[in-house]
């Protein structure tokens, strides 16, 4: 993926303002819903015949309903936008480790080593390669070691070698 490419697309999913808006909004409606329903529910509760009160709550209860579901529609955008930033940002690590080895690789061809910040971070570098390449070694080593015991035992398996007791001479 394109670096600018995924630039853009971070500004196009970065909707944080347009988020906290709507919550700000969504947070405002709830106190007056919940006591509109609540003097609703007392209402038609004392008088049950009353239509007009029954209408009101049924009201009430669809706009509480629709409220509930945006929070929910809008917590999942904001969760899928998350992961898409988050998959965005991943490529852009790797796009950054890639583009650090080409400028370590082009660093050691050259032989710069500008300052102490630097000279730290390309010996940290070498430190890793050194590491690896002793962990390589060492793993090396150790299935060698079983590789010739194994052949060594299949060897004596199959030849024994029949120790026979050596006399010393009679001086």
């Amino acid at each position: 993926m394109n670096p600018q490419t995924i630039d853009e697309n971070i500004l196009i999913t970065n909707k944080t303002e347009e988020y906290r808006r709507q919550l700000e909004t969504k947070k405002t409606q709830l106190p007056t819903m919940l006591l509109d329903f609540k003097r609703y529910y007392v209402l038609y509760n004392q008088n049950t015949s009353s239509d007009a009160n029954r209408n009101m709550l049924q009201s009430i209860e669809g706009n509480i309903t629709t409220l509930s579901t945006d929070l929910f529609t809008l917590s999942n955008t904001v969760e899928v936008d998350i992961d898409t930033m988050n998959e965005e940002l991943v490529e852009l690590d790797d796009l950054i480790k890639k583009e650090k080895d080409i400028n370590r690789t082009l660093k050691l061809k050259l032989g710069i080593v500008e300052d102490k910040n630097n000279a730290a971070s390309e010996m940290i570098s070498n430190y890793k390669q050194y590491y690896d390449y002793g962990y390589l070694r060492n793993w090396g080593l150790f299935l060698s070691i079983i590789v010739a015991g194994v052949t060594i035992s299949k060897v004596f398996k199959n030849n024994p070698i029949v120790a026979t007791s050596i006399k010393p001479p009679i001086v």
